[in-house]
């Protein structure tokens, strides 16, 4: 069972990064489109930096962060790590995890009822043009609700799993 959790999340976590590599790619396209108007027409396209940082911006940022964990590439700090016994880091391991998911879930759960409020009252942004940013904050709940879970399968096998290793995958393996 444990590893059809597994498989599931590393298919919502490389589904959540490849919608945040599809956000990156119309933000460049969305860039030189808008560089190319203005130079070549000198007509921008209007609100363009309001759409970049309400849409594209937000998915490349917090879409990620489940990957991003899965992988184990968040900061870490060593600095007492490496001279505790093995059965200390293995449940310092396991309370960070629970404390790190417990954080993530409040984010979450905090920011998804941000998001019901601004879809509630249909939230806009005032700039060069009005652009709608309610849609923009459920990505916010949704990335953090990604990394609390990963974080809930790492606490799951750092606490089960006496091979489990926190250190991220060697780049030479081409592990993804």
């Amino acid at each position: 069972m444990l590893a059809g959790i597994d498989k599931g999340l590393l298919w919502l976590a490389r589904g959540l990064i490849l919608i945040a590599a599809a956000g990156l790619a119309l933000m460049m396209i969305q860039t030189v489109a808008d560089v190319v108007a203005d130079n070549f027409w000198n007509h921008p396209i209007p609100g363009n930096l309001e759409v970049i940082s309400v849409y594209h911006m937000v998915l490349v940022v917090f879409l990620p962060l489940a990957f991003v964990e899965w992988q184990h590439e968040n900061i870490q700090v060593d600095l007492l790590w490496r001279i505790m016994p093995d059965w200390l880091q293995r449940a310092v391991l396991v309370l960070g995890y629970v404390v790190s998911a417990a954080f993530f879930a409040i984010l979450a759960w905090r920011t998804w009822f941000d998001a019901m409020n601004a879809l509630a009252k249909n939230e806009m942004m005032m700039g060069n043009v009005y652009v709608l940013i309610w849609p923009a904050k459920f990505v916010l709940p949704i990335g953090f609700a990604g990394i609390c879970l990963v974080t809930l399968r790492h606490a799951v096998h750092a606490a089960i799993d006496p091979e489990f290793s926190a250190e991220p995958a060697d780049p030479t393996e081409g592990h993804i």
